[in-house]
């Protein structure tokens, strides 16, 4: 059996604080991480501090400039994952595959937008966050969603089956 983690932050950024206001829910934003070190955090977000717009699949981690120097007040729950081993190789297998494809994946600010008040029209090979975690567990076998993956809201990965709560606070405060 493996381990693996959600991540549901809050940045404090000018999109977090929209999205918050229109779901009403204090998180705005998924993250996945293979291991407890968070030293590897997936999703799909801004690529540099200054451009928004520059957007798309995304590694990082919690000793990342983004988060040590620009978004040091991030607040998050991390939610724990046990998991087959078989999944976890499955899970590991379709995360390199956006890693070596990374040019071709694009963040959906379209669909972000359209999810606040409509149903969003799924486009290939363009996501938000909630979205890909959503889809990568899902393709993985770990988690049966209950409502398709364009859906899926942050608020949402509180239902992951056998997730566990395991830290709330804040991100850089985590291995403390």
């Amino acid at each position: 059996m493996r381990k693996i983690y959600v991540g549901l932050l809050q940045t404090g950024t000018i999109a977090s604080i929209a999205i918050k206001f229109f779901t009403h829910y204090k998180y705005s934003h998924v993250v996945l991480a293979l291991d407890d070190s968070y030293k590897k955090l997936y999703s799909f977000g801004r690529k540099t501090f200054r451009n928004v717009f520059n957007a798309g699949f995304v590694t990082y981690g919690i000793e990342n400039d983004f988060f040590t120097k620009k978004f040091y007040n991030t607040s998050c729950a991390i939610y724990e994952i046990e998991i087959s081993d078989a999944q976890y190789h499955k899970l590991v297998r379709i995360l390199k595959r956006f890693e070596k494809n990374v040019k071709q994946y694009h963040y959906d600010f379209k669909g972000l937008f359209i999810r606040v008040f409509y149903e969003p029209k799924v486009r290939e090979n363009y996501y938000v966050c909630s979205q890909f975690v959503a889809t990568v567990l899902e393709k993985a076998g770990i988690w049966r969603l209950p409502k398709e993956a364009s859906k899926i809201r942050a608020k949402d990965f509180e239902g992951l089956n056998n997730a566990q709560l395991i830290y709330e606070g804040k991100l850089l405060d985590i291995n403390n």
